[in-house]
């Protein structure tokens, strides 16, 4: 002879799972409801807690030990000269003797002449460095009330220690006006 079993009914099966998801319910808020600093190391297992896990900036030198971190515990190179403190990195040692520089300049001045104020033209003019001086640069200028009137032809070195400069008159004019030659002279070390 066959029993039937009888199956529960829907009623049943309807209050079984509210009481699972009542029970799972409570397990998970009793999961979110730990007590603060109740998780110390003891209860953590070795590698629970990764760099995933940490968000950026959290860990600061207050929360490692001292010798916490030693240097078999940073990556070869990760370092550089910003890590470190003014005086804690060691100096290399002093590198070989390097190639003289070029041509140093020294005694630099500044030489002019001037031609006399005159309305008569064209003036020219040479201004030579002092002995032993090269010419680095130099320039010309005119003054005097008719300079309006005048136009500077040569402004340039003649050779390599004088400045050259001349000038006439483009307008003919009665007033009077001068030339003044600058050289920019200076000794040049070989």
């Amino acid at each position: 002879m066959r029993t039937l079993r009888k199956l529960p009914s829907p009623a049943t099966v309807l209050a079984s799972g509210a009481l699972a998801i009542a029970l799972g319910g409570t397990s998970i808020a009793a999961v979110s409801a730990i007590p603060r600093a109740s998780v110390g190391t003891a209860e953590l297992k070795n590698g629970a807690v990764t760099t995933v896990k940490i968000r950026n900036g959290q860990v600061t030198s207050a929360d490692i030990a001292d010798g916490g971190v030693t240097s078999a515990d940073v990556r070869n190179g990760s370092l550089g000269r910003v890590d470190f403190r003014p005086g804690q990195l060691p100096h290399g040692p002093t590198g070989p003797q390097g190639p003289p520089g070029p041509a140093g300049l020294s005694g630099r001045e500044q030489v002019a002449s001037e031609t006399p104020l005159t309305s008569v033209g064209p003036k020219n003019l040479t201004v030579p460095c002092p002995a032993g001086k090269k010419v680095m640069g130099g320039g010309v200028e005119i003054s005097g009330a008719g300079r309006n009137r005048v136009t500077v032809v040569e402004n340039k070195p003649s050779g390599d220690n004088a400045w050259e400069g001349e000038a006439f008159e483009a307008v003919a004019t009665g007033s009077t006006w001068k030339l003044v030659v600058h050289a920019i002279c200076a000794n040049v070390a070989p």
